[in-house]
């Protein structure tokens, strides 16, 4: 899907810095930086940016198309607010830019989070875990969370592996599973959390989608599909913990991954699984996903 894409207009310079560590976010987010007005209505009679980042002191009167920004907010120097600002979300300026930005990402979750490209920082009180292995097998509930038959949470585990299923093969019911939720989601089927119920199968407390009958499914996979599914699992199926087998590595697996309130690896055993594990590393900070490696634990197996 498009990234979040944010204006920012700034006549007093403060808003450089802000604006270079968005543009470290381009995995998250587009930005652009607009120090004059006449720059700032040329590029709002054409685009219709998610947010408008403005200044407490701008004087919006020489600004035109405002009508086209989906969300604009306001730069404060405090609490108080000028008249006719009041509609406007505030955002205290003298804080980090890493501040900034998740306070940008919560006024969107409050205003229209469908648009926004972040639902899966946005699901409430359901968990998203994500096991992802780069050199070994899929790690077991045991493993990763040795309480997790004694938590009492509802719980779905779906297999995102390329070629997946032997570890499936004792479940009852057909072969059918990710690739027809994957269909669903391309033909954005309002009967999405339906054909999730039907496609659940049981296992050792857990319940569990069947991976891809066919790779191709996964790499087919956009932004806006993992930000529906996330969406409809925590608003119309109950679950309180959802847990993806991330087996490949794309644009959209990364997303997944930015996703997860958890990410479980298995801990290397030798050299070049270390490498492995390094390299993935460095391609997060390299995507501006610096905060993914918090959320990281690395399992020994």
């Amino acid at each position: 899907m498009n990234k979040l894409l944010v204006a920012l207009y700034d006549t007093q310079g403060y808003m450089k810095a802000l604006a270079e560590y968005f543009g470290k976010k381009n995995f998250l987010l587009a930005s652009r930086l607009f120090t004059k007005a006449e720059s700032l209505n040329d590029f709002l009679k054409e685009r219709q940016p998610d947010v408008l980042l403005l200044g407490q002191d701008v004087d919006r009167t020489g600004l035109k198309h405002l009508d086209h920004v989906k969300q604009l907010v306001i730069l404060s120097e405090g609490n108080c607010v000028s008249e006719g600002r009041e509609d406007y979300p505030l955002i205290f300026k003298y804080q980090s830019a890493e501040n900034i930005l998740k306070e940008i990402f919560a006024i969107l979750e409050e205003g229209t989070p469908k648009e926004s490209g972040i639902a899966g920082k946005m699901c409430g009180r359901m968990e998203i875990w994500g096991i992802y292995h780069p050199y070994q097998a899929p790690l077991t509930m045991q493993q990763i969370c040795p309480e997790q038959g004694d938590s009492g949470k509802r719980c779905l585990r779906i297999s995102m592996e390329l070629l997946g299923g032997e570890e499936y093969k004792d479940l009852s019911g057909d072969d059918r599973g990710l690739s027809e939720i994957i269909f669903y989601l391309k033909q954005k089927n309002e009967r999405l959390a339906l054909k999730l119920r039907q496609l659940v199968q049981q296992s050792n407390g857990m319940d569990h989608i069947r991976p891809v009958t066919d790779f191709r499914d996964l790499y087919s996979l956009c932004r806006e599909d993992v930000d529906r599914l996330l969406t409809v699992i925590s608003g119309e199926t109950g679950y309180e913990r959802v847990i993806f087998d991330i087996g490949f590595l794309t644009d959209t697996a990364l997303y997944l991954l930015y996703c997860c309130d958890r990410i479980y690896i298995p801990k290397a055993q030798s050299l070049w699984e270390e490498k492995q594990a390094n390299s993935l590393e460095r391609l997060l900070v390299k995507e501006g996903l610096e905060e993914v490696l918090e959320s990281i634990r690395y399992i020994a197996v």
